[in-house]
């Protein structure tokens, strides 16, 4: 039997969904998410319908009208590449199941405390998300790093905490404590803040239920929200900076929360974390910032964290917004400021990519959910050159929904 007689197989836990004109396949092995081309999309019907290659060529062959010896190349190198990424079952078994890939890079050993702490100097206590900490710490001088970057979430010091986090100082540097057991340490007080600020996010995130936690930051104007995911660098915290100084409610900068069956998002206003290139560039919209501590994150780049003012907090334990718009920001700038709509699928795949994190990760039932909420969300990608304008560009997406919703 000749290559062009054999019949295409799907594997397993291959899903397709389609949103709008586009088709979307979810691998569960793999846990990765393909927008295909609209060839693309015919080629892998017609493997759904159980067509051998040669029955598949001539589809495509009659379908976009093209040469015989086209058709069979195009064919070729996307069940090819199918195979190469285990959507097809002949190749399934080669990519490794998610919980045998390699441990994370950046992972370091914690060493045991030099001696112990009976009594803690100082006590504080923050909410965010609902979840209520209670910061120790073992000498005065480390009170004003963890007020650098959970201050504005204050709670009451009666009020029963959730989590215990507990930071001793000793000859080998600060180690970090949570609920009793030693999670990270660092070498100088410098490198403490990103450690708190990394613990309680952690903490807060894992106790609150949601459908997916997306990487993005969020505004609100008070009605609904704007969520702009993006992996780092692409500046999406010196913009959502920008926009807190222009009177938009906080909502998140890390994780974004994205509730099961309302698709609203809830709060979780965590210090702004402000890495040094972005410094002067926001200088005149928060001249605070130049007077602020000094960090250095566990990947070597320094960080200011920017607490924003409490009347802008978005609420963090009762309200949950609906979201108007999904933007992805990316600074460019060698291009103008540009807002321009994208279609769903491609939103889809950018937000995944843009990384997320949940419990047991992404599956079959949780994906059609995203793409049953995202095929009715507006959704852009905003080049940023110049910073004011692209906070313009997204008041006008704002204001746009608060006239809708009080005409």
């Amino acid at each position: 039997m000749g290559q062009l007689d054999l019949q295409t197989t799907i594997a397993d836990d291959v899903h397709s969904y389609l949103l709008g004109d586009e088709l979307l396949l979810f691998s569960q092995r793999a846990r990765a998410m393909f927008r295909l081309n609209p060839s693309a999309a015919l080629i892998w019907f017609c493997c759904e319908e159980g067509l051998n290659r040669q029955a598949i060529i001539a589809e495509l062959r009659q379908t976009f009208n093209l040469p015989a010896s086209q058709a069979e190349k195009d064919v070729n190198a996307v069940l090819t590449e199918w195979e190469t990424r285990g959507l097809l079952a002949q190749d399934n078994e080669t990519l490794p199941p998610a919980e045998e890939q390699d441990e994370l890079p950046g992972m370091h050993e914690v060493p045991a405390p030099s001696s112990v702490v009976n009594e803690y100097q100082r006590e504080r206590r923050y909410q965010m998300l609902g979840t209520v900490f209670r910061v120790r710490l073992s000498v005065p001088e480390l009170e004003p790093v963890a007020q650098s970057v959970l201050g504005h979430l204050e709670a009451p010091d009666n009020q029963p905490f959730d989590v215990a986090i507990d930071v001793q100082q000793d000859s080998l540097g600060c180690l970090l404590f949570c609920n009793g057991e030693l999670v990270d340490y660092c070498t100088s007080e410098a490198e403490l803040a990103p450690l708190i600020h990394g613990r309680a996010l952690s903490n807060a995130y894992s106790r609150a239920d949601c459908l997916i936690a997306i990487h993005a930051a969020a505004v609100s104007n008070g009605d609904t929200c704007i969520v702009f995911p993006a992996s780092s660098g692409s500046g999406k915290s010196t913009l959502t900076a920008a926009l807190i100084a222009s009177g938009f409610q906080y909502c998140s900068d890390e994780l974004v929360l994205l509730k099961h069956r309302t698709h609203t998002i809830q709060a979780a206003p965590a210090g702004i974390g402000i890495k040094s290139g972005a410094w002067p560039v926001l200088q005149p919209f928060h001249p605070v910032l130049e007077g602020l501590p000094i960090f250095l994150r566990q990947d070597a780049k320094q960080v200011r964290y920017l607490l924003p003012p409490k009347h802008l907090l978005a609420n963090d334990t009762a309200q949950c917004y609906p979201v108007q718009s999904l933007v992805f920001p990316s600074y460019q700038p060698e291009k103008p400021t540009s807002l321009t709509p994208i279609s769903p699928a491609d939103a889809l795949c950018r937000l995944t990519e843009a990384g997320y994190d949940m419990e047991g990760g992404l599956d079959a039932e949780r994906v059609a959910e995203l793409v049953d909420w995202i095929g009715g969300i507006n959704c852009y990608e905003l080049h940023v050159h110049d910073l004011h304008e692209a906070v313009s560009r997204v008041e006008g997406l704002l204001n746009t929904t608060s006239a809708l919703l009080t005409s």
